[in-house]
């Protein structure tokens, strides 16, 4: 059986290596294994300390529903809770599952009888009670391991609670990766971070303001989901439902539009369902405008900062710009403009995605996220800039051949922090936009947002700009070397 687990664990499936990439060296705060042998199974991943087994099904899963109910109920009736997904659902919803799990770890172990054994020792790892005790169960035995192909999600996971936080020998919690010590140097070094981009803009000249948290309007992007709390004063203030902002966007457009010239807003904004190691649903955006910069222009000056913050660490990082199109020709030999859908599919073949619902725009998704982005020098800056007109959100389209939307991301090494636009400042044309989105909302049986009536009675007066947001806290995870965004926070969700 040793040597089976062993096998397996050197024949692991795509999703197996995605997955293991965010459970391994305890990046949730405990301790998982990988193609773990317990009461005669071989777990796909398992956490011995929160009794928490996670298997990954393929395909072949829907003909031998009998036989993982056989299994599951055999490692429940050994004291282990499972969870169970779909290959894809780890491929391309790859956050939802680690909060699914987080979820998991979170919830308060219900006392079992007979207590899991440890049946194998690894370094570094902590005793069961019931291992100290000496707990002798005879495990279950079963001739039959089953290796997972690929298949696709049995129900969307929408967790939202996050990671656990783990305890510390007194009982202080500390959470995610987040010892005093390592706590306090994320603090020092946000509050360097915080002076030397204000030192940054003060020195060209760029206004810092503050707007509005709470606000009438809600974002309609269908891909972000706002907060929203009730106003109990007087009818006469306004509207008794307000949202969280999503990001400053919308009210420093208006003063833009005002003639306050360039300005940014560094604050905390609010996304809801997301928390995990890559998400808080707090955290801290910084966000600017540049008039009369089009989107190459800014993006070299956001290139610009993100050096300057990477100097406070002692390094620096070699900047390089591509278009979309020169991206995906250099590095995948695909036209993402005139290729057709079967040659978008194709280089993603390996990792057998259902395309159900899936849009073009999706597969130029997944190439991006599947093949490009892993493939950026880990130690470089990278622009990419001319979005197909499709993935516009609240850019301008220039008319080109092909039409491309005048936007940009910038990438420290595989990790985008940023993205700015070439701003559209056509009142008409942005309302279509905000109304499309509330059609797909419709379409998803998602909430519609109230527009932003405020900002489209003055866009037309926005001047010729480009603005671009950026995650503070995945700039800070990168100058640390931490892949949890926990541990760059002074308290995470869970601690809040």
């Amino acid at each position: 059986m040793a040597d089976f687990a062993k096998a397996l664990r050197q024949g692991q499936t795509d999703a197996e290596r995605m997955l293991w990439q965010c459970l391994r060296n305890a990046q949730l705060g405990v301790k998982f294994r990988r193609q773990h042998r317990v009461a005669g199974y071989i777990l796909d991943f398992a956490c011995l300390e929160r009794r928490l087994a996670v298997e990954l099904d393929g395909g072949q899963h829907f003909q031998q529903a009998g036989y993982d109910a056989q299994r599951t109920a055999a490692l429940e009736g050994f004291g282990l809770r499972v969870l169970r997904f779909w290959n894809n659902d780890v491929l391309l919803r790859t956050d939802n599952v680690l909060e699914a799990i987080a979820v998991a770890l979170n919830e308060e172990i219900p006392p079992h009888p007979n207590p899991l054994p440890r049946l194998h020792r690894g370094r570094g790892s902590r005793a069961l009670p019931a291992e100290r005790a000496g707990c002798n169960a005879s495990p279950v035995q079963c001739e039959q391991t089953v290796r997972h192909g690929t298949g696709r999600c049995r129900s969307r996971v929408e967790a939202q609670a996050p990671s656990p936080p783990t305890a510390s020998s007194s009982g202080e919690k500390t959470g995610v990766r987040g010892q005093p010590s390592r706590r306090h140097e994320a603090l020092r070094l946000r509050a360097k971070l915080n002076a030397a981009i204000r030192e940054f803009f003060a020195s060209r000249g760029v206004m810092e303001v503050e707007t509005p948290i709470l606000s009438a309007a809600g974002n309609t992007e269908p891909n972000i989901e706002s907060f929203s709390t009730g106003f109990s004063g007087p009818i006469a203030a306004g509207s008794r439902t307000r949202y969280l902002r999503t990001s400053p966007e919308f009210p420093l457009k208006r003063l833009l539009a005002a003639g306050v010239g360039d300005c940014y807003e560094l604050g905390r904004v609010f996304r809801n369902g997301e928390a995990g190691a890559s998400h808080n649903p707090e955290f801290t955006m910084l966000e600017w405008y540049r008039v009369g910069h089009d989107h190459r222009r800014l993006a070299l000056e956001c290139a610009q900062l993100v050096r300057a913050a990477l100097a406070l660490t002692g390094r620096d990082a070699v900047v390089n710009a591509t278009s979309y199109r020169d991206w995906f020709q250099s590095g995948l030999g695909i036209d993402p403009f005139a290729a057709d859908e079967a040659s978008l599919r194709q280089p993603l073949h390996e990792f057998s995605v259902n395309p159900d619902g899936l849009t073009r725009d999706d597969w130029l998704d997944l190439l991006v996220t599947h093949r490009l982005q892993p493939a950026l020098p880990q130690d470089g800056i990278t622009i990419v800039y001319d979005f197909p007109a499709t993935q516009c959100s609240l850019a301008r389209i220039r008319h080109s051949d092909p039409p491309v939307a005048e936007r940009f991301e910038l990438y420290l090494g595989q990790n985008e922090l940023a993205n700015g636009y070439h701003e559209l400042n056509d009142a008409t044309e942005q309302r279509a936009r905000f109304e499309h989105d509330n059609l797909r909302r419709r379409e998803r049986g998602q909430l519609e947002l109230p527009i932003d009536g405020n900002l489209l009675a003055v866009l037309d007066a926005l001047p010729d700009c480009a603005g671009v947001a950026l995650g503070v806290d995945r700039l800070l995870m990168q100058m640390l070397g931490v892949d949890d965004i926990r541990a760059v926070l002074a308290f995470p969700f869970a601690e809040a």
